[in-house]
């Protein structure tokens, strides 16, 4: 009741020796409107982001819960302007092209809710939480940067080679952002790379039987036969992964149809390499050129094409001596071969002055 007075009296104060003081009233009316919208905004975002974690915390469950064999993907709502176009375009990329890139096996796309952020350390914090909640082993996420060759960001969580979803790999690859380059082709090229962060193992041509390797440069090879609006850098890993696919169907059972491809790419790479280039996929490079050459010329010998094989060969082997891997391999090996020589002297000082 004092307040109540206090404020009347204040009011009648204002009111007879402020001019203008009835707006005062009008103003504060509108500040208290303000503040309630506000105050309603705010708890209407808490309350969806409350039902969000909901919803996506039991899909999670769900998707655990499932016996579906194979591989578990979840792929969250882009965020972003067109993100309904981009979501459905992405999903129907993965669902068409992935069981060819995984060589057949099962796998089931569960759809998740957005991630804002990109890979924000809260981002990523809230993937690992789902992607442990649904024991998933890929999680994928999207934000858009713009139109141009980078301006669509695929952000993921791989748990590839065995990896808790604590310890997932963090991955981001970048692809055109603009509508017209979300083509068929670029479907392919984004199921691939997202196939190669689910086993990791595709980049290295050894890991599987030399028949899938046949297939897997043979999709390659048409997935570069046209035109692609990606980064030099995305095509130089597509490239690069052809070429070693290649070499190896035709070292091991003897198809040259993609050789000369092969060689005429790993050329090109060598003939626009600078001094600032990836030194590793340079001497990539040049291993890949001088098998292919050998095996060429095993089909229809040619001096000068043995002599350049020999040429990258040796200058890729060159390289490889100051790789630090290698070096410490070369150091172990000249200590087991130092500790060997050990037991060898012993034994024969042994033999010949032993009691």
């Amino acid at each position: 009741m004092l307040i109540a007075g206090w404020l009347e009296t204040a009011d009648k104060w204002l009111k007879t020796n402020v001019p203008g003081a009835e707006w005062l009233d009008l103003l504060g009316a509108a500040l208290a409107v303000v503040a309630l919208v506000y105050l309603a905004i705010k708890i209407l975002g808490s309350l969806r982001g409350i039902t969000s974690a909901i919803y996506n915390s039991g899909k999670a469950r769900r998707a655990k819960a499932s016996k579906a064999p194979g591989f578990r993907i979840l792929l969250a709502r882009p965020a972003g302007a067109a993100s309904r176009r981009t979501g459905k375009w992405l999903s129907e990329a993965l669902s068409r092209h992935l069981p060819t890139f995984a060589f057949g096996a099962p796998f089931s796309l569960v759809p998740m809710g957005r991630i804002d952020g990109g890979l924000g350390t809260a981002s990523v914090s809230l993937a690992r939480k789902r992607m442990a909640t649904a024991d998933a082993d890929l999680f994928v996420w999207v934000s858009r940067a713009g139109k141009g060759e980078r301006g669509l960001e695929l952000h993921g969580l791989s748990r590839g080679g065995g990896l808790s979803a604590a310890e997932a790999r963090l991955f981001t690859i970048a692809l055109p952002g603009a509508r017209k380059a979300q083509t068929a082709a670029v479907a392919r090229v984004a199921a691939y790379l997202v196939a190669k962060q689910l086993q990791p193992a595709l980049s290295d041509p050894q890991a599987f039987r030399v028949e899938k390797i046949r297939d897997l440069a043979g999709e390659l090879e048409s997935m570069l036969a046209e035109p692609l609006p990606v980064s030099s850098k995305l095509l130089g890993e597509i490239e690069a992964d052809f070429c070693a696919a290649g070499v190896r169907v035709a070292e091991e059972l003897g198809e040259l149809s993609a050789l000369d491809r092969v060689i005429a790419m790993r050329r090109a790479h060598l003939e626009a390499a600078t001094t600032t280039a990836d030194t590793g996929r340079i001497i990539q490079a040049k291993l890949e050129l001088g098998r292919a050459l050998i095996v060429r010329a095993e089909k229809q010998f040619d001096q000068n094409v043995v002599k350049e094989a020999i040429s990258h060969l040796a200058q890729a082997v060159e390289g490889l001596r100051t790789d630090p891997a290698i070096q410490r391999a070369q150091s172990a090996s000249d200590a087991l071969f130092k500790a060997q020589t050990m037991i060898e002297n012993r034994k024969r000082f042994s033999l010949n002055f032993g009691s």
